[in-house]
C-alpha cells in the first residue's frame, strides 16, 4: 500500500519524467490526428464532394472505379492545399484529444491518491482499536459459524447505530472483528439481492428506516474502502438532536453508547437522559 501510494504521488507531482510523458502523449495524439485526417477524412471528403458536384448516374462497378481513381487524386500535388488544411485540422484535434486525455489521467491519479490516503487512515483507525467513538463488527448479516444469515447480527448493528445517534456520534466499521482483523464483506454480498457494495448500502438503510426511522438516515454516511484487498464499510454516524429508538416487533428500546460498548437503558434511565437538555441541544 505504501509503495503504491509513493508511486501515485511520484506520478502526480510532475518532474522531468512527467514532462517527457506529457510530450510523448501529445506527440502521439497529434500524429494520430494527422494520420486519420490526411489518409482517411481528407480523401473520403474529396470523393464525396466530387460525386455530389458531378451529379451523374453511374453503375456500382463504375462507382468503385471512380472511387479508387479519386482517392489516388486526393494525394496529388494539385490537392496539397486542401490536404494541408486537413493536416492542420487533424493536428489541432489531436492536440485537443491529448490535453483532454492528460487531464482525465491526472484526475484519476488524484482519485487514486485520495483513496490510498483514506485506506491508510482506515487502517490506522483499525489499529487503534475500539473506543467510545469506534466500533467493529465482523459482518452485517453473515454468520461465520453457521455459514448463513443470522438476523440477530442485524439487530446488533441497529443497536450500535442507535447508540451512536443518542451519544455524540461515532464510526461503525463493518468487515472487521473485535481483534481488529480485516475479514471483508464478500460473504455478506452473497446473501444480498444485489451482491455488491450498493446492495449492502441499500440493505443497511432499509434496516435503519424500518427499525430506527427514515428521519435519521441523513445522519448516517456510508463509505467503502478496500484495505488489504478486502472490502470494509464505514458508517460515519452523527449525534442526533432527537432520541433514536430501535423497534423490534412490539418492543421499543433506547440504546446509548457507553465507553466502548452499547447499552440498553431502562425507561427511567432513558427519561432522565433525554430530559437532560445538554444531550439534545438544539
Amino acid at each position: 500500500m505504501k509503495q503504491e501510494k509513493k508511486h501515485i504521488e511520484r506520478n502526480s507531482s510532475g518532474g522531468s519524467d512527467n514532462g517527457l510523458d506529457t510530450t510523448k502523449t501529445l506527440l502521439l495524439h497529434s500524429i494520430a490526428g494527422v494520420v486519420v485526417f490526411y489518409f482517411v477524412v481528407h480523401p473520403i471528403t474529396m470523393v464525396i464532394y466530387w460525386f455530389e458536384f458531378q451529379q451523374i448516374q453511374i453503375t456500382r462497378s463504375e462507382f468503385f472505379e471512380m472511387l479508387v481513381e479519386r482517392l489516388g487524386q486526393s494525394f496529388s500535388p494539385a490537392m496539397m492545399g486542401m490536404a494541408s488544411m486537413f493536416v492542420i485540422l487533424g493536428l489541432l484535434l489531436g492536440l485537443g484529444s491529448g490535453f483532454y486525455y492528460l487531464r482525465l489521467r491526472k484526475q484519476q491519479l488524484e482519485i487514486k491518491l485520495q483513496e490510498g490516503q483514506m485506506s491508510q487512515d482506515i487502517i490506522s483507525l483499525i489499529e487503534h482499536g475500539e473506543n467510545d467513538r469506534v466500533e467493529f463488527k465482523s459482518s452485517l448479516r453473515y454468520d461465520q459459524y453457521t455459514n448463513g444469515v443470522n438476523p440477530q447480527l442485524e439487530e446488533v448493528i441497529l443497536k450500535t447505530i442507535a447508540g451512536f445517534l443518542n451519544a455524540n456520534g461515532g464510526r461503525l466499521i463493518l468487515g472487521v472483528n473485535d481483534e481488529g482483523e480485516i475479514l471483508g464483506l464478500e460473504n455478506d454480498y452473497l446473501y444480498l439481492k444485489k451482491k455488491d457494495r450498493d446492495g449492502l448500502e441499500l440493505k443497511l438503510f432499509q434496516m435503519i428506516c424500518n427499525s430506527i426511522g427514515p428521519e435519521f438516515s441523513s445522519l448516517i454516511h456510508v463509505f467503502f474502502y478496500r484495505p488489504d484487498g478486502k472490502d470494509v464499510c464505514v458508517l460515519n454516524i452523527d449525534g442526533s438532536r432527537t432520541p433514536a429508538y430501535v423497534k423490534n416487533g412490539k418492543v421499543t428500546t433506547f440504546y446509548l453508547r457507553v465507553g466502548n460498548s452499547t447499552k440498553p437503558l431502562t425507561v427511567k434511565q432513558a427519561v432522565n437522559y433525554i430530559s437532560d437538555e445538554k444531550h439534545y441541544a438544539a
